[in-house]
């Protein structure tokens, strides 16, 4: 499939990206990439709306969200001493080159945001379900580097969706080449001088092969142990005939349950939707091996807290989708451990996520670096990690 996991589909006059997907529009590869204003983002809400129960607190950066100021100034989501400490990590990592936020000791995000001060509570109510819809665990055990450099590219840019769905992206990245889609790769051989793929269509040849998948396929490709394992996901979709929240910011469950975050993407693109129809994304994290209509009703039964057992009712399941590799694991000191990109076949490069970070930024960069390899282009194979 052309862009891998960053894909989307139309479902019943819905388009429906592949789980809950965003654009960091400030990571440096999309910017030597992409053509940010060809793709028609739409800025995501640089806040988020947290949910305890049928509670609703409005959480953000009120200069370019005023309409959360109240809310933010007022929500015990956060106590003063904590905001203070969020105002304080943001100045702290706009200083210098985002790519040196991934170098240096590291720890746990855990550990790093107890080390600055926060509380239980903001750990709780916003850190946990914030960042595991980004790193999709909970727990907080993901690299502090990490952590401080996604939130770096927040904090620069935001997050955005192209209008279009998140298949714009790889479809700007493949326009005027000569993309073969649907020819699964069963093997490779390498003979010296060249390399034979074995597909389900026949063979080919090439003097050199970039195998640009995610990690598991790379390692069976390869025989090489390059996955680094993987964390998977579980998303629920809903369509509704009637507005049931008007609210256009990312919904944060603070409490224990299945759901960790949720968006109205129709109040952000009504376009991707039929007229006069509602779309609710949910996201839970972990592969939920219950069948779809158990897990389907234990979702409702989170959100009738939410909104009440009416409006639920009126919800229509458009559909439930599973996604066994979403990222893989990591922990402090992950990138001590990452593959480069030389493999054990003459001629064969890997690009992939798994020699950099788990993500679109990875991804890129990866490929950029196989790339450079070949072409033996000295300046992108200096670009540091992140840069």
């Amino acid at each position: 499939v052309l862009g891998g996991r960053v894909r989307s589909r139309v479902l019943d006059g819905f388009t429906l990206d592949a789980g809950y997907q965003v654009l960091f529009p400030s990571y440096p590869a999309v910017g030597r990439n992409l053509d940010l204003d060809a793709l028609d983002l739409v800025p995501i809400f640089p806040s988020a709306a947290v949910r305890r129960g049928a509670r609703e607190d409005a959480l953000g950066d009120p200069r370019r969200d005023p309409a959360a100021f109240l809310s933010t100034l007022t929500t015990d989501v956060l106590g003063l001493g904590d905001k203070l400490r969020v105002g304080r990590l943001a100045l702290e990592l706009l200083r210098g080159a985002p790519h040196t936020l991934l170098t240096g000791p590291d720890e746990t995000t855990e550990s790093y945001l107890r080390g600055q001060g926060f509380s239980e509570a903001a750990l709780d109510n916003f850190f946990r379900p914030f960042f595991g819809g980004v790193f999709l665990r909970r727990e907080l055990d993901t690299s502090a580097r990490l952590f401080r450099y996604y939130f770096r590219m927040l904090i620069g840019g935001g997050a955005a969706l192209p209008r279009a769905g998140m298949s714009a992206i790889p479809g700007q990245l493949a326009a005027g080449l000569d993309v073969q889609v649907n020819v699964r790769v069963t093997a490779l051989r390498a003979h010296g001088s060249h390399v034979t793929l074995q597909t389900l269509n026949g063979e080919l040849d090439a003097r050199s092969v970039i195998v640009a998948t995610d990690p598991n396929t790379a390692a069976g490709l390869l025989g090489q142990g390059v996955s680094r394992g993987s964390l998977g996901s579980t998303y629920l979709y809903y369509a509704s005939d009637q507005e049931v929240d008007g609210q256009p910011r990312l919904l944060l469950n603070a409490e224990a349950g299945l759901i960790n975050n949720a968006q109205w993407l129709s109040n952000v693109l009504p376009g991707r939707v039929p007229p006069g129809q509602h779309l609710l994304a949910v996201t839970l994290l972990g592969l939920h091996a219950e069948n779809d209509c158990d897990l389907d009703a234990e979702v409702r039964g989170e959100l009738e807290a939410w909104y009440g057992e009416a409006a639920v009712s009126g919800l229509r399941t458009l559909a439930a989708e599973r996604i066994p590799h979403a990222q893989y694991p990591q922990p402090p000191g992950y990138a001590a451990t990452l593959p480069g990109h030389a493999t054990g076949l003459p001629g064969v490069l890997l690009a992939s996520e798994v020699t950099s970070m788990s993500g679109i930024q990875g991804a890129m960069e990866s490929g950029e670096k196989a790339a450079a390899i070949l072409l033996d282009d000295l300046a992108a194979l200096s670009r540091p990690r992140g840069g």
